[in-house]
């Protein structure tokens, strides 16, 4: 069963969005600062949970494909964090990632999972079952946040560097 097109659909669509134009920035190596890389990932969270609570049919098998997806999102964000080369500015709390590819192509998923989700409900037919979408949702989600929290618990042991902009 598919939710008829309600404005939650049109909520993950924006928060997915918004997601991947506040991931672009760190993507192309500008300088932003340290709390700025929480935002991506909270975008991609909201729309996980988002996706989740509209699936009908929820059991325990759905909620764990969900669960083990974003726990297994988590983990290899985290590896990919800590291989990110990164310059810190620690006085006045500055990052500049080098040039990744990875964050902006795990907030297009997160787009077009959404886009996926909305094309559903209007239709009244599911191109891909909900609770799929809402796991592959947080595979995203969980990758983005992993990566920023390894990001940002690298920032305490790498070397200064004065970076200007920001």
């Amino acid at each position: 069963m598919i939710s008829p097109l309600s404005l939650s659909n049109l909520v993950t669509v924006i928060f997915a969005a918004i997601c991947l134009w506040t991931i672009a920035a760190q993507a192309r190596g500008n300088i932003v600062k340290l709390w700025r890389l929480a935002i991506p990932a909270s975008f991609a969270a909201i729309e996980a949970f988002v996706l989740l609570a509209s699936v009908f049919d929820a059991n325990l098998e759905s909620d764990a494909e969900w669960l083990i997806a974003a726990v297994i999102g988590v983990a290899v964000g985290r590896m990919r964090g800590w291989a990110i080369a990164l310059e810190v500015d620690r006085q006045h709390d500055l990052v500049r990632q080098h040039r990744a590819a990875d964050g902006p192509l795990a907030a297009i998923g997160l787009v077009l999972l959404a886009l996926t989700d909305f094309a559903s409900s209007a239709l009244q037919e599911p191109l891909l079952d909900p609770q799929h979408t809402a796991a592959a949702a947080a595979l995203f989600a969980g990758y983005l946040g992993g990566r920023a929290l390894a990001i940002a618990v690298r920032t305490a042991r790498l070397p200064h560097v004065e970076l200007h902009g920001a």
